[in-house]
């Protein structure tokens, strides 16, 4: 059988793999983000069960001609949205070597006994860089830290820990009056996975949504809403980039604000995209006061040039990770047995190799200037737009994201229709998909600055520069094809 590697059939194997390798990276430098555009009706051809063998290599020309070009390539430079390229080679290098390995990190002695302490060492060089403390480590209740699949699962487990902070052993007696387990997050910008986890978790949906100004918590209002639930509130999540705008919270206030309420409330920094601050020492500053946060999390595979699929959630006092430790025979009970702090997962791959091999190949200061490249073609945008007649930015920026929009003359904005700018970004943003030369992010926003009507329900672009060959000339270029792209539709409709 050529299906199984082995002595006989490692010529062959090569053969494959280095065509899928070759595959990969002519993928990635295609000249379009998108080829082809698949749709419903094509699906039953997929569904059509596999009964007899096959070659691999006749499998590869069938994925080749029939699978691949539908696939969006995040890696072309036009690709201007996100997620992350994912592009390091050194990361892309650890992925396929993990994938051959075929360790698991449910168990550390016999299922993954090197791999569970170089996991260990990623996770503790997170913690050094995001200025969390380290302890001598003699067991993973010492390390303060987990690998996860990604931000969903981070934060439903800080969640997980939120809620056995506030009740203990709520593991294990369940909860009886969930409306007394709230949550607290800003209005418009909150991430799914809280509200999610809230649920998922047995705390039912009893989010308690706070005002925001310019995308930051109205701190008053904060106030108000703790003293009004005060002994009810088991968490107040802040984000360090939320997922919309990329704002960066007052961090170090609302650490004082909530602590000096309440010191059991625990505090969540879902850091998922601004932790990368902490590896330039020109930016690390807008983060000031994360370290405060019970906990954190953090998403390698959105900004650090990582192949899908890694996260973490990083823990202020590692003890606590004892709160939420599972126990079976089926886990190894010995000291590294990484089973026990794992919520939610059983069986866990290697994925933190990949971020091993690129932390050992960037370095903090490699990855400080990539991260201060991408907030440099950011900033850079964002001068363009601010310089421009036919455009709006809706948004601080703080990272390496510009939320923005087409406004035809930003002189006369306050007189057009929410309606007439919403449904022309929309337009433009379907042509994009439909072309598929340029790729920009888009969701609602509420207008929480005033540019255009104060809260009115907006929907904007979104750049993000998670390509790192991004550059200035063919930011200019997406421009000009927005304006080219506006232009066509305007026209059509005797605007």
């Amino acid at each position: 059988m050529k299906q199984i590697i082995n002595e006989i059939n490692k010529g062959y194997a090569m053969k494959c793999f280095h065509e899928a390798i070759e595959m990969g990276i002519n993928f990635k430098l295609n000249s379009k983000v998108n080829e082809k555009h698949f749709n419903k009706e094509m699906l039953n051809n997929l569904l059509k069960l596999p009964v007899n063998e096959s070659s691999t290599e006749k499998i590869l020309k069938e994925f080749k001609n029939e699978i691949l070009p539908f696939c969006t390539n995040f890696s072309n430079v036009k690709f201007m949205g996100f997620p992350d390229a994912g592009n390091s080679i050194s990361g892309i290098t650890g992925a396929i070597i993990s994938e051959f390995m075929q360790q698991n990190l449910i168990n550390s002695s016999f299922c993954a006994p090197i791999a569970t302490f170089t996991e260990i060492a990623v996770i503790n060089w997170l913690r050094e860089i995001i200025g969390y403390k380290n302890k001598e480590i003699k067991n993973i209740w010492d390390v303060g830290g987990i690998i996860t699949y990604g931000g969903t699962g981070s934060n439903t487990t800080a969640m997980l820990l939120a809620r056995e902070n506030f009740s203990n052993n709520t593991m294990i007696n369940g909860v009886s009056n969930p409306e007394n387990y709230k949550i607290i997050i800003p209005k418009g910008i909150g991430h799914y996975s809280i509200r999610s986890a809230s649920m998922w978790i047995g705390c039912g949906d009893n989010l308690i949504e706070v005002d925001t100004i310019d995308f930051k918590y109205d701190l008053d209002k904060l106030k108000s809403a703790l003293m009004e639930n005060r002994g009810k509130v088991m968490c107040v999540v802040a984000y360090v980039g939320d997922s919309r705008t990329m704002t960066i919270d007052n961090l170090e206030a609302i650490y004082d604000l909530v602590k000096g309420i309440d010191k059991n409330i625990w505090l969540h920094a879902d850091a998922c995209h601004g932790f990368s601050l902490a590896f330039s020492e020109k930016l690390k500053y807008k983060i000031k006061g994360i370290n405060l946060f019970d906990s954190i999390s953090i998403d390698p595979h959105k900004v650090l040039s990582i192949p899908y699929c890694i996260s973490a959630l990083l823990v202020k006092n590692p003890e606590k990770m004892k709160l939420i430790t599972s126990s079976s025979d089926l886990i190894m009970q010995e000291d590294f047995a990484y089973g026990q702090i794992t919520p939610f997962i059983g069986s866990k791959s290697w994925i933190s190799l990949k971020l091993w091999f690129a932390m050992k190949s960037f370095g903090v200061k490699g990855y400080g200037k990539l991260i201060e490249k991408r907030c440099e073609m950011a900033s850079y945008l964002k001068t363009q737009i601010n310089n421009s007649r036919e455009f709006v930015v809706l948004n601080d920026v703080n990272i390496n994201s510009v939320v923005f929009m087409y406004v035809m003359d930003k002189n006369n904005v306050k007189n057009l229709s929410i309606e007439l700018l919403n449904s022309l970004n929309q337009a433009i943003y379907n042509k994009l998909l439909e072309e598929g030369n340029y790729y920009l992010h888009k969701f609602t926003i509420p207008d929480n600055k005033g540019i255009i009507k104060k809260n009115a329900i907006l929907t904007p672009l979104r750049y993000m520069s998670g390509n790192d060959n991004i550059n200035k000339e063919e930011i200019d270029k997406m421009l000009k094809y927005i304006k080219q792209i506006a232009g066509d539709l305007r026209n059509e409709q005797n605007m």
